[in-house]
C-alpha cells in the first residue's frame, strides 16, 4: 500500500510539474509580449522649448535642447544666408532652462546685442543674435502654451498598466519556488525562498514608490525584473547556495539604476563627475593588472573579503559616460582626444588580461560612439583595418585564443575535448523542447560556465525554447525602444549614451547566444540580466538608466523631471525662459488660480475637438480628391483602350483607279514676223481614248524667228518726215500703199536685208 501511495504521488507530481511548466511558459509569453507590444506602440512626442524669430519675421520652434545652426543639411536650424558658415554656431539649453550660444569659429562671426561672441554666452529672451548679417531673437513659451503642450503630450503618450504584468511575474516566481521544492526535495536550500521573496518585494516596492512620484512608464524595468527572475532560477540550478547572493546583487543593481536616473536628471552635475569616474576606472584597471586573479583563462577578477567582482564590468558604465558628449563637446578636439585615449587604455588592459570577449564588446561600442560623434564612415574603416591587424597579432602571440577560433565551426569533430561545451549546449537545447524539463531538472548545469557563458542553452533546457527566444527578443525590443527614443531626445548626450548602452546589450547577447551554439567563437561573455554573476547583474541595471534617460514621454522616466515644488521657481519658470521648466500642469494651475483651470481645460477640449474636426474634413477632402482622380484615371484608361482597339482594326487596301491618257499637245501655227500676238484658235475636242491603242504624238512645229518692233518705231513713221527730203504729206489725207510699202516704207525683209 505504501508503494502504491508513493507511485500515486509520483504520478500526480509528474503531471503537476508538467502542467506547471506549460503555465509558466504561458505566463512568460504574457509578461514579455505585453511589455514588448507596449514598447513597440510607444511614441515619444516632440517637445517645444522656445521659439527663434528669424529675419523674415517667421518663427522656428526649438524642439531639442541642443541645436546646430548653419548652412549644412545636417544642421538643426538651416540658415540660407550668404554670410553663414556650414556649421556656424550652437544654441544649447541646459537642464536649468538657461540658453547659451557658442560660435564655432565661423568666418564672419556672431554677435549678441552687438557684441562679438568669443566664448559661450547666455542668450536671454529678447536678445538680438546676429548671424550672417541676419538678426534672430529668442522667445519663451507662455504659460498657456506650456499647458497646451503638456496636455498634447499626455494625449499622445500611450501607457501600459504595470499591475497585470507584476501579478504574472509574482505567480511565475511562486511556481518556480514550488518546482524547486519538488525537484530538489530534501536538498532544497532555505535561502532560495528568501531570494525570490526579496526580488518580489524589491519589484513591488520600486513600482509603488515611483507611482507615488507620479511615474507611469515601467515597461523596461518589468522586462529587467522578469529576466532577473530567470537568472535567479538558473543560479539556483547551478549554484543553489549562491542564489541569495544573486538576489542581493539584483537589489544593488536596482539601487544603482535609481541613483543613476537621479544623477542624469541634471546633466551639468553628471558631466562634472565624469573626471572622477574616469580616474577611478583607470585605478581599478591598474589594480586588476597588478593584483587580479586568473579565472576561466583571463585575469579579470579581484577578490576583497570573500567578495569577487570584475572591474572590467564596472568600467562599461564609465566608458559610456566618457564616450557620450553634448553638442558643444562634440566640436572640441580635447574631448575627442580624451575619449580616444581612454578607449585605447581600456582595450590594451583587457588584451593584457586575456579578456578578449569584453575587449570585443568595448571595441564594438567604441565604433558606435565614434560614428555617432562624427558621422564619418571613412574613419571607421581605418579603425577597423587597424583593429584587424591587432587581432592578427593577438592570434600570433596568444595561442589559446587561436585555439578557440580553430574549433569554431568544427565542435562536432572533437565533442569530448575542445568542442565539449558547445556540443553539450546544443544537445541540451534539443532535449528541452518547447516547455523545457523544469526548474532544476536540466543536465547542462553540471558543465563549467553553464549559467554564465552557456546560459542560453541552460535556459532553453529547463524553461523551453520559447522562453529562451523571448529573452533574446526582450533585448532586441530594448534596442528598438532606445532607437525610437533618441528621435525626440533632448540632448545629444542622452542619445549617444542610450545607443552605446544598447550596443553593449546587443553585442553581449549576440556573442553569448551565437557562441554557445557554435555560430560564433565562444568568447566567454555574459547574457545581460540572465547570466549568473553579481557584477554583471549590477552593471546591467546601471546601463539600463541610460535608456530611461532618453525616454521623454510625459511622466514615464525618473531621469526626467516632472515638476518643481517651490512656488518661486514655478513663478520664475512661467515668467522667464531662463529658469526651471515645468512639466506638470497642476503646478501652473495652482499658480494661476482656480479661475484659470476651467477656461483653460474648456479651451483645450475645444481645441482638441476642432483639431479632430479639421482632421475629418481633411480626410474627406482627400477621399473626394482621390475619387475624382480615380474617375479621371478610369476615363483616361477607357479612352486609351478605345484608341488601342481602333488601331487594332484591319485597314482596307485602297482601290486603284485607271486615269485616262493625257491629251496630246496641239501644234501651234507659225507666227508672222511682226510682233503682234495672234489670237489663239479654239482647242478642238480630244478624241476618245481607245483602250489598248497607242496614239502617236504629233511632232512639235518649227520655231519662227521674228523681230519685235516697239510702238514708237511702228507709229513714229507716221509722224516724222521722210528721210529723202520730200515734203511732208498731209496728215489728214488718205493713207496709200506707197506710204506703207514704198521706198521709205517701214517694213523690210529681214532675211535678205531688202525692202518690200
Amino acid at each position: 500500500m505504501g508503494n502504491g501511495q508513493e507511485g500515486l504521488i509520483e504520478y500526480i507530481t509528474l503531471y503537476f510539474t508538467t502542467g506547471v511548466r506549460w503555465v509558466c511558459m504561458g505566463l512568460a509569453v504574457l509578461i514579455l509580449l505585453h511589455q514588448i507590444f507596449a514598447l513597440l506602440r510607444m511614441r515619444n512626442p516632440s517637445e517645444i522649448w522656445a521659439y527663434l524669430k528669424c529675419p523674415d519675421a517667421s518663427t522656428v520652434p526649438l524642439t531639442h535642447w541642443e541645436n546646430l545652426m548653419g548652412r549644412a543639411r545636417g544642421c538643426d536650424i538651416i540658415l540660407n544666408l550668404s554670410g553663414v558658415s556650414r556649421s556656424h554656431g550652437t544654441l544649447i539649453r541646459d537642464s536649468e532652462g538657461v540658453w547659451e550660444y557658442n560660435d564655432l569659429n565661423s568666418k564672419n562671426g556672431s554677435y549678441i546685442n552687438g557684441r562679438k561672441v568669443t566664448e559661450p554666452a547666455v542668450l536671454r529672451a529678447g536678445d538680438t543674435l546676429t548671424v550672417g548679417g541676419g538678426d534672430f531673437q529668442l522667445y519663451p513659451l507662455s504659460a498657456r502654451e506650456r499647458l497646451e503642450h503638456i496636455e498634447k503630450r499626455k494625449r499622445h503618450t500611450k501607457r501600459t498598466s504595470p499591475w497585470l504584468s507584476m501579478l504574472a511575474i509574482t505567480v511565475f516566481q511562486l511556481l518556480t519556488v514550488i518546482q524547486f521544492h519538488i525537484s530538489l526535495g530534501d536538498e532544497y536550500p532555505g535561502q532560495l525562498t528568501a531570494a525570490f521573496i526579496l526580488i518580489c518585494v524589491v519589484m513591488w516596492a520600486y513600482v509603488i514608490a515611483l507611482r507615488m512620484l507620479k511615474r507611469t512608464g515601467f515597461e523596461v524595468e518589468l522586462i529587467a525584473f522578469f529576466l532577473s527572475t530567470l537568472s535567479l532560477s538558473l543560479t539556483a540550478s547551478a549554484y543553489p547556495y549562491a542564489v541569495l547572493k544573486q538576489a542581493i546583487c539584483v537589489l544593488l543593481g536596482v539601487m544603482l539604476f535609481f541613483a543613476m536616473c537621479w544623477l542624469l536628471r541634471d546633466l551639468n552635475k553628471a558631466k562634472r563627475l565624469i573626471p572622477i569616474f574616469l580616474g577611478l576606472s583607470v585605478l581599478l584597471l591598474l589594480i586588476n593588472l597588478a593584483f587580479g586573479t586568473v579565472a576561466f583563462g583571463s585575469q579579470n577578477w579581484i577578490s576583497i573579503g570573500g567578495f569577487t567582482f570584475q572591474p572590467s564590468e564596472i568600467v562599461k558604465i564609465v566608458f559610456i559616460f566618457v564616450g557620450a558628449a553634448s553638442l558643444n563637446e562634440l566640436q572640441q578636439r580635447r574631448n575627442l582626444l580624451i575619449f580616444m585615449g581612454f578607449s585605447a587604455f581600456c582595450l590594451i588592459c583587457l588584451a593584457i588580461m586575456g579578456d578578449f570577449g569584453t575587449a570585443m564588446i568595448f571595441f564594438a561600442t567604441f565604433l558606435v560612439i565614434s560614428f555617432l560623434r562624427s558621422g564619418d564612415f571613412t574613419k571607421l574603416i581605418l579603425v577597423l583595418g587597424a583593429a584587424g591587424l591587432m587581432g592578427l597579432m593577438v592570434l600570433r602571440f596568444k595561442p589559446y585564443v587561436a585555439d578557440r577560433f580553430s574549433i569554431w565551426g568544427h565542435v562536432w569533430d572533437d565533442p569530448t575535448d575542445a568542442g565539449f561545451q558547445q556540443v553539450q549546449t546544443m544537445t541540451s537545447i534539443a532535449s528541452g523542447g518547447i516547455p523545457g524539463l523544469g526548474a532544476g531538472e536540466g543536465n547542462l548545469s553540471d558543465v563549467a560556465a553553464a549559467s554564465t557563458d552557456l546560459v542560453f542553452g541552460m535556459l532553453a533546457e529547463e524553461w523551453g525554447l520559447v522562453i529562451a527566444v523571448l529573452a533574446v527578443l526582450c533585448i532586441i525590443t530594448m534596442s528598438v525602444f532606445a532607437y525610437r527614443s533618441i528621435i525626440a531626445g533632448r540632448s545629444t548626450y542622452y542619445c549617444i549614451a542610450a545607443c552605446a548602452a544598447t550596443s553593449m546589450f546587443m553585442f553581449q547577447t549576440i556573442l553569448n547566444v551565437f557562441g554557445s551554439v557554435d555560430l560564433l567563437p565562444l568568447t566567454g561573455v555574459t547574457f545581460p540580466f540572465v547570466s549568473s554573476g553579481g557584477t554583471s547583474m549590477i552593471v546591467s541595471w546601471g546601463m539600463l538608466a541610460f535608456l530611461k534617460a532618453a525616454d521623454t514621454r510625459q511622466n514615464a522616466s525618473l531621469a526626467v523631471r516632472v515638476h518643481e515644488k517651490d512656488p518661486e521657481k514655478v513663478r520664475a519658470s512661467v515668467e522667464s525662459v531662463s529658469a526651471v521648466d515645468i512639466y506638470d500642469p497642476e503646478d501652473l494651475y495652482e499658480l494661476l488660480g482656480e479661475e484659470y483651470r476651467k477656461p483653460a481645460q474648456k479651451e483645450l477640449k475645444a481645441q482638441a475637438k476642432a483639431e479632430a474636426k479639421q482632421i475629418r474634413k481633411a480626410e474627406a477632402k482627400q477621399a473626394k480628391a482621390e475619387a475624382k482622380q480615380m474617375r479621371k484615371e478610369e476615363a483616361r484608361q477607357a479612352k486609351t483602350e478605345a484608341k488601342q482597339a481602333k488601331a487594332a482594326e484591319p485597314v482596307p487596301e485602297p482601290t486603284r483607279v485607271s486615269r485616262p491618257a493625257p491629251e496630246p499637245r496641239r501644234a501651234e501655227p507659225e507666227r508672222p514676223a511682226f510682233s503682234r500676238k495672234p489670237q489663239a484658235p479654239a482647242k478642238p475636242q480630244a478624241p476618245a481614248a481607245t483602250p489598248g491603242v497607242r496614239r502617236e504624238e504629233p511632232a512639235h512645229p518649227k520655231a519662227v524667228r521674228y523681230t519685235e518692233v516697239s510702238d514708237e518705231d511702228f507709229f513714229g513713221k507716221f509722224d516724222s518726215p521722210a528721210k529723202s527730203g520730200k515734203p511732208k504729206k498731209d496728215e489728214d489725207g488718205p493713207l496709200t500703199l506707197d506710204d506703207i510699202f514704198g521706198e521709205d516704207g517701214i517694213f523690210t525683209d529681214n532675211r535678205k536685208g531688202g525692202k518690200r
